[in-house]
């Protein structure tokens, strides 16, 4: 079992806040994408997230802890929980709004704004602790990532032609 963090302060509330909330928004909101699909689309960010992080914080490179110290805990695990409704709702609305075009550009921007300034707000509070990592990076990285998501998103659709779950 994970060791518990070594005192419970403002970080562990926050991320337990938000990663409730954002579940919540998820399960509100209308089926979009049959149950398989949902998965999928909730299992990609996750997986971006825990790769991205054992290469940029593993022992080699340690650019930033997550949580307290950098020990590896039981809310170093939750802060993963937190990335899979992010990029399902990213995917969610991405396709619910029918973004094509130049929009793609303007929603990719935006979706990488937001990205980083809850990250910002995630280091003031402490979740991340930053050793050699600047939150300038982030934005590329989220940027990359989430071009890799939309890539994703089409190569899954494009081979699974699917109606809507939902159909507003």
């Amino acid at each position: 079992m994970l060791p518990l963090p070594e005192k419970f302060d403002e970080n562990e509330w926050f991320l337990l806040l938000c990663v409730g909330l954002s579940y919540l928004v998820v399960f509100l909101l209308p089926r979009r994408f049959p149950r398989s699909l949902s998965v999928l689309f909730l299992l990609i960010g996750t997986t971006i997230a825990r790769l991205s992080d054992h290469l940029l914080a593993s022992p080699k490179l340690d650019l930033y802890n997550i949580m307290d110290t950098p020990n590896y805990d039981l809310f170093d695990l939750i802060t993963y929980f937190l990335y899979a409704p992010f990029s399902y709702l990213f995917l969610y609305f991405y396709d619910k709004w029918n973004i094509r075009g130049y929009w793609i550009l303007l929603y990719l921007v935006l979706c990488t704004a937001g990205g980083t300034l809850f990250e910002w707000i995630n280091q003031k509070l402490g979740v991340f602790t930053y050793k050699g990592w600047q939150l300038s990076y982030s934005f590329s990285v989220y940027l990359a990532v989430q071009c890799l998501v939309l890539l994703f998103f089409h190569w899954v659709m494009r081979r699974q032609p699917i109606e809507k779950a939902d159909s507003h």
